[in-house]
């Protein structure tokens, strides 16, 4: 069983793909890291032949072309089911540790605390501003004053995201960030990876819910990526999948208000 492997979902990257994989390459080509499984679902650019002729100079890249896009989710469930590591870390396009080693240490951090089934890191904008993400498990008001802007309820929103408390000391988590989620994979095969009800959001708030049924979700501020976030939650198709995302979420684990 090899030690880790690494899986990215992409969908119309032909802009940056090429830029990134550049940036990230001396990361994937540490030696613990077995495969790395780039799902590209069902891109309509040139994503898939760029993919193809960088995957040709870098055989550790297993690309898996879908025909058909089913979600985040989806797409990283696919490279896990074909992969036989120890630990599986799911991460965006535009997602960069800030030094080659992490991996080495969060792997040391794992095998140290059997306890551990996702460890998740600090993440920060390029400018070094931290990204609030460390958040506390979603009521239905919680997310709903989050489109209200946030001085609505400010110290409500404050409290959901931690702001105070959440950046800087190791701690149990409630609602990791798939931006950067490394994982034990006999947890995930446990949980069954995603569920792939969740096109788009609320997908890594359910992974977190389900690994702490069988472990812990831990976040550590000694590892720290820098994340370029381009979601579009704040236009009306980002948001019209937030909201569908919810009520599967909360038809799930129970429709809490409060």
């Amino acid at each position: 069983m090899s030690k880790a492997s690494v899986s990215i979902v992409t969908h119309n990257n032909e802009t940056d793909i090429e830029e990134r994989l550049g940036v990230l390459r001396s990361f994937f080509e540490n030696q613990l890291i077995s495969n790395v499984y780039i799902v590209d679902s069902n891109s309509t650019d040139d994503t898939v032949k760029i993919v193809k002729d960088y995957a040709r100079k870098f055989p550790k890249i297993n690309f898996i072309d879908l025909p058909v896009n089913r979600g985040f989710g989806y797409g990283h469930n696919i490279a896990i089911g074909q992969s036989d590591s120890r630990y599986h870390l799911i991460m965006n396009l535009d997602s960069t540790p800030t030094k080659n080693e992490m991996l080495d240490e969060m792997i040391n951090e794992m095998d140290e605390d059997s306890s551990i089934g996702l460890l998740s890191p600090l993440v920060k904008f390029p400018n070094g501003e931290t990204q609030l993400l460390t958040r506390n498990e979603p009521t239905i008001l919680d997310l709903a004053i989050r489109f209200l802007g946030p001085s609505f309820m400010k110290k409500r929103q404050e409290k959901f995201i931690n702001q105070k408390t959440g950046y800087d000391r190791p701690q149990l988590i409630l609602n990791a960030t798939g931006s950067f989620t490394f994982l034990r994979m006999d947890v995930l095969k446990q949980i069954n990876g995603f569920d792939e009800r969740y096109f788009l959001y609320m997908e890594d708030t359910d992974l977190t819910k389900s690994v702490n049924q069988i472990s812990k979700a831990w976040f550590n501020p000694k590892f720290v990526i820098t994340h370029e976030w381009q979601r579009d939650n704040h236009s009306l198709r980002g948001s019209i999948q937030l909201v569908a995302s919810m009520i599967k979420y909360f038809n799930k684990w129970g429709w809490k208000v409060m």
